[in-house]
């Protein structure tokens, strides 16, 4: 939105001294001036953030042609689109467990001429794990890594009530494991697979990338090598006891007086899953961490933390109203401390889904698929 309110600002200047209104004129410097000192706080340079995780020579990592290819600004309007690559609609990775049901995603592949970098990055798309689909053409960063040589596979998962967040991880394991057996056919490496998601998809990913190698998570699909290349997260939940902590504060006293319930029956009426959104986490976890402390506790990715997790991508705005960024700073202060890899991105004065609106022109967006484009070139 920063580019609009740069632009309104700059038309309440005009207006004002047309009127000769000094206080119009204010006001649109006011506006102006504010929405410039966001983009530049958004779009300034998160170099440092790399050398931390990969070394002072972290671009000379990437390998030459490759590099010459990533996206050289880290903001400009519009942004980089440079048009899908080969895309194939509703390819049916799976079955979920609990509900017997396909499990489709689309693929986009680069165009013809473009050389494979090995690279599948496997996208989890978020909707509080009620809501949500696939989409391979939301995002024009998609469109860009296909240019670069890499695969994107944008899934569908199965979704709460229908089954749980364990019913979910299946999945995306499923994704993985589908993707490793076919990755000859799709010109990948079996060991260049990166997970990624958005809020509900960023916990899937993490999750699923943290606990690849435990027990009871290998348990669910135990026919193959769950371990992926990487993993990046957009303001994805990373402890579930207290996000629902965080939810009870916010959200808690609604839920249980009359409006729950007459805010329940209006999202029912309107064809959504009302009574699934008003009871919260408790509602598809099945019950509250005071009952289930051991189910909230395997449900996230904090609890898995160790050197053996893959190097990580988080994303988070400072202003998420839903989850709040201290959630990704406290990951990514445990993964240091472990030893493993990771890039931690806070975009200033930004909220929840910052990266989808308006991606073409948002400077947040389009900083972030930045460097995106670079943590995945690091993955080759």
């Amino acid at each position: 939105m920063a580019p609009f309110t740069a632009v309104l600002g700059g038309i309440s200047i005009i207006s004002g001294i047309l009127r000769r209104d000094k206080w119009t004129i204010a006001a649109g410097v006011w506006g102006t001036a504010v929405t410039l000192l966001h983009i530049r706080q958004v779009t300034v340079s998160r170099d440092d953030a790399f050398a931390q995780a990969f070394g002072p020579d972290w671009e000379n990592r990437i390998p030459p042609d490759l590099r010459r290819q990533l996206t050289t600004t880290r903001w400009r309007i519009p942004g980089r689109d440079p048009g899908p690559g080969i895309i194939q609609r509703d390819v049916i990775y799976g079955v979920n467990s609990d509900t017997q049901a396909d499990l489709p995603a689309d693929i986009l592949l680069p165009p013809e001429g473009v050389p494979h970098t090995g690279v599948a990055l496997l996208f989890v798309h978020g909707g509080a794990w009620l809501y949500g689909q696939k989409n391979i053409q939301k995002y024009p960063l998609f469109n860009t890594l296909s240019q670069q040589g890499h695969m994107i596979m944008d899934i569908n998962y199965t979704l709460a009530p229908e089954t749980s967040i364990m019913g979910m991880v299946s999945d995306v394991q499923q994704a993985i494991l589908w993707l490793k057996q076919r990755a000859a056919e799709y010109d990948i490496h079996p060991d260049r697979i990166v997970l990624a998601g958005q809020s509900a998809g960023g916990h899937l990913s993490l999750l699923t990338a943290y606990s690849a190698h435990d027990p009871t998570m290998q348990a669910l699909n135990p026919q193959g090598d769950l371990s992926v290349r990487g993993v990046i997260s957009f303001y994805g939940p990373t402890d579930m006891i207290t996000m629902y902590d965080q939810m009870e504060t916010q959200f808690g006293p609604y839920a249980n007086k009359r409006v729950g319930r007459e805010l329940e029956n209006l999202l029912e009426a309107r064809g959504y899953k009302g009574k699934a959104l008003v009871e919260g986490l408790p509602g598809f976890v099945g019950g509250t961490p005071a009952e289930l402390p051991e189910i909230y506790r395997h449900i996230s990715p904090m609890y898995y933390v160790g050197p053996h997790c893959p190097p990580t991508f988080l994303a988070h705005g400072t202003h998420d109203f839903l989850i709040d960024y201290h959630y990704s700073e406290q990951l990514y202060n445990a993964l240091r401390l472990a030893g493993v890899p990771a890039v931690f991105i806070t975009m200033p004065g930004c909220d929840h889904t910052f990266e989808g609106i308006f991606p073409r022109i948002s400077p947040s967006a389009q900083t972030v698929a930045y460097y995106v484009e670079r943590f995945l070139a690091l993955m080759v």
